[in-house]
Order: structure tokens, then sequence, then C-alpha cells
């Protein structure tokens, strides 16, 4: 859920970001009333690397309805860029949202006919054509483009070849939406992708629906020693963790807010640790990660928890710039 709103300086990575865009319709003060704003987990990662000073590549597919528009205005008005969207025929995705008493939001989606899950392989091919072209060093998806829709294998397969050209670093976020698909179907999805990702962001929520009666601990554990690089837990107001080949090598705490929403959160995390990881010159390519300093993760995964709750603080989906974690840092 986007405000236009001020953008870091763009120095930092080049990241591909693929997946859907989404109108979602949130209560108004009357509980007989919404309104319509800007989301969708993939774009709200490029918006939080837009404004933490990384280069994000938009890719999706976008519909042509009158929603389209709404869509595209947040993400000019946001500084980010339109050019590497694909035009097709079809419905904007929707998303009717409920607010919880804690700031955690419900989600119910609409769509059937949407172009943005209807990816084929020569889409993929053009769309990610663009990223290179444009000096992506990473690729970012996950959410609902990974387990849900006719576009699924298609978006693997990509993501299959993507690791094996071994250009790009490869970066997942399962996101899960229960309610959406049988809990086996989503789960046998997110692990073909993390199988095959070099960093996966997760949260202990996720865990609970695609692994009930498991640890988070032990799952990421088990992740991380399946293929990704790095594997991030994120645990709400408890902060986050990360495990790489089994192991522990980071447990940050969460950091005291009031808390307006969580909305876009967990979207944030994902931006600030793939800005750090660009930052520290290790995105790029399969192993890179692995020769940086568990204390060097633990300094990214620190200012995500700082970003994360900045954005915790506002409501809607409204990361923070860089200079605004470095200044919370400071203080």
């Amino acid at each position: 859920m986007w405000a236009s709103g001020t953008v870091g300086a763009v120095s930092g990575p080049c990241i591909a970001v693929l997946g859907e865009r989404i109108v979602d319709f949130v209560p108004g003060d009357d509980p007989q009333s919404y309104r319509a704003v800007a989301g969708g987990s993939p774009a709200n990662v490029a918006l939080g690397v837009r404004r933490l000073g990384g280069e994000p590549v938009l890719l999706g597919r976008a519909g042509d309805d009158g929603l389209a528009g709404l869509l595209d205005r947040a993400i000019v008005d946001n500084g980010l860029s339109t050019a590497a969207l694909l035009r097709r025929s079809g419905p904007s995705m929707l998303a009717v949202c409920t607010r919880k008493d804690d700031g955690s939001v419900e989600y119910y989606f609409y769509y059937q006919g949407s172009p943005d899950l209807m990816w084929t392989q020569a889409d993929l091919a053009e769309a990610l054509g663009e990223a290179r072209a444009a000096g992506a060093v990473a690729w970012h998806t996950g959410s609902l483009v990974s387990w849900l829709g006719p576009g699924v294998d298609a978006v693997l397969e990509a993501w299959r070849a993507a690791r094996e050209a071994g250009d790009l670093t490869l970066s997942y976020d399962p996101n899960a939406r229960p309610g959406t698909v049988p809990r086996e179907v989503m789960r046998d999805r997110v692990e073909r992708f993390v199988a095959l990702s070099d960093v996966v962001k997760v949260s202990d929520e996720d865990i609970a629906f695609l692994c009930p009666g498991e640890r988070p601990a032990d799952v990421c554990a088990r992740w991380s020693s399946s293929g990704p690089a790095l594997v991030v837990l994120t645990r709400g107001p408890e902060g986050v963790a990360a495990w790489r080949q089994g192991a522990l090598i980071a447990d940050v705490p969460g950091r005291s807010v009031t808390v307006a929403d969580t909305v876009g959160a967990g979207d944030t995390v994902t931006a600030a640790l793939l800005v750090g990881l660009g930052d520290a010159g290790v995105l790029g390519g399969a192993g890179r990660i692995d020769g940086l300093a568990d204390a060097d993760v633990r300094s990214i995964l620190e200012r995500a928890v700082c970003a994360a709750a900045i954005t915790c603080s506002r409501e809607g989906a409204q990361p923070p710039t860089r200079a605004e974690v470095d200044a919370a840092l400071q203080g």
C-alpha cells in the first residue's frame, strides 16, 4: 500500500524483482467502506530496494483494465519504472484486506483471468533479458507467482535455468497465503524454489502454515543445507535469525516500536537484505555469499530489522530511505 515518498540515493545494486502487482481494497474508518491502494509483495520489495539505495527492475505481466493505471501511477510516483512490465490483456489482481487487532492483515485474493500469474517461457525470457540488459546482479521472486496460477511451472523452470547460468543471485520469499491452494501443494512448490535459491527469506508464520508441528529453526536449518547459501527467518517483534549450511550464524532481536500495522515489514527485510548483500559486493553469482563473514551478515540483518521497524510504525507498505535507517541506528 503505497503513497508517494522520498527515495534513497541510487548507487547500489541492480536487482530484478518479478511477481504480481495487486490492488488492495483496505477498510476505511467506516467498516462498510473500502479504498483501493497499490500493493503486492514483489512490488513492495522493489519499492524497498529503491528507497534503500538500490536500483530495482520491476518485472511483471500487467493487466489492461482501469485499475492497471492506479498501479502504474503508484510505481511512477515512487521513482520506479514501468518500462520492463509486459502489457497483456486481462484484469488486475485484487485483494480484499481485513486488519486484525494485532496490526496484521488477512487477504482474500481475486485472480481469475489476471495476466500477473500467467507467465510463459517466452515472457520470462523477454523479462529476464530486460533485467540482464539493465545490469541486474540478483533476481528476487516469490509470493503468489511461485505457487498459484498457471505460470508456476514456467517460473520454476526459468529459476532453474538462472541457477545453472550462475550470473544472478536468486532470492526467494514464499510469502505463504493460507486458503489459496492446499497446504501440500504450496509446500511442494515452495521447497522446489528454496532448493534452487541462493537466499531465502521466510517468516515464522509461513513455516507454521507450510510445516505444521515443526520448529521454524529446524526448518531453516534443513533448508540451508539443501541449496541456499543463506536462510533468513523473520519472527515479528522477536527480530530475525539466519542460517547457512545447517547452522545458526546470527540472531538479531527486534526493535521496540509503536505499530501502526505490519503491512510490508517482511518485504522491507527482503529489500534491506538484498541491498546489504549488494553493498557487501557478494551479489552476482553462486558461491559469493559463502565468503561473507558471520559478523557482516549480522550487520546487514541489524539494518534490516531497523528498516522493518520503521515500516511498522507507518500505515501501509512505506519502507524507509537509507538515510532514515542510518539516522535510526545512530539515535
